[in-house]
């Protein structure tokens, strides 16, 4: 046998096969073609449609970071109004507080002035106490002097008296001294 004949013969066994698949890949590129070219409208309805979706999120995305912008900006004014009213609050306890240390040091300047005044007198007096303490004992050793002088001249007036109640007297004259009648 020779090659053509070899070739007739393996050709017989295999052109069935060969013509089906054949006939195969050409539907398939028919059944591609016809996919590609309805892809590709159904793509080109995609793509045109593309700026306006891409609009439209666009326009939902600066809508919805716009209300959180407006959000913080309310927030932060409003924290900026708060810090301002706090700002004053602090002024206002710090004048309040400056009086009350000022009202304080007065009053404890003005108490510490009367504890002096009443320390001094209360000194003065413990002196003018110990002067009377002094001038008392002095007047009561005078006034015990004085009794004891006053008990001296008691009992020597006592002692006078009584030796004049037991001394005889002396008879009267009989006539009456110079001038009587």
């Amino acid at each position: 046998m020779t090659n053509g004949q070899r070739l007739k013969l393996f050709w017989h066994r295999i052109d069935v096969f060969v013509l089906s698949t054949l006939v195969v890949l050409l539907a398939m590129a028919a059944g591609a073609g016809v996919m590609n070219w309805l892809n590709q409208r159904e793509r080109m309805q995609l793509v045109d449609r593309f700026p306006a979706v891409r609009a439209e999120e666009r326009a939902a995305c600066v809508h919805e970071f716009q209300g959180r912008i407006d959000d913080l900006t309310q927030l932060n004014e409003r924290s900026a109004q708060a810090l301002a009213d706090l700002r004053s609050l602090i002024k206002d306890t710090h004048d309040v507080a400056q009086y009350t240390l000022r009202f304080l040091g007065d009053r404890a300047r003005i108490s510490d002035q009367h504890t002096t005044a009443v320390l001094q007198q209360a000194r003065q007096a413990a002196q003018a106490a110990t002067a009377a303490q002094q001038t008392s004992a002095q007047v009561e050793r005078k006034v015990a002097v004085a009794a004891a002088k006053a008990d001296e001249a008691a009992s020597t007036a006592q002692a006078v008296s009584q030796k004049l109640d037991t001394a005889t007297r002396p008879a009267l004259p009989g006539r009456p001294w110079a001038g009587g009648h």
